[in-house]
């Protein structure tokens, strides 16, 4: 499958998102589902996919604390 035929399928379920999560839910999981659509070969990729995850961990663990 290639990119832009995955990026379509995000940007098409993007509606359904919002009335099912809300407008922040929906950007948040559509932005993750874009990001994660152009995958990275390599260990590069990998390390940015763990750092970017590492940080909406811990946005969420300090909204939820907070």
């Amino acid at each position: 499958m290639s990119d832009e035929s995955e990026v379509g399928i995000v940007l098409a379920n993007a509606p359904r998102l919002e009335r099912a999560f809300g407008p922040k839910l929906a950007a948040l999981i559509t932005l993750i589902g874009l990001y994660f659509a152009r995958r990275r070969p390599g260990l590069l990729g990998l390390l940015a996919s763990f750092l970017f995850v590492a940080a909406l961990a811990l946005q969420a663990w300090i909204k939820l604390r907070g």
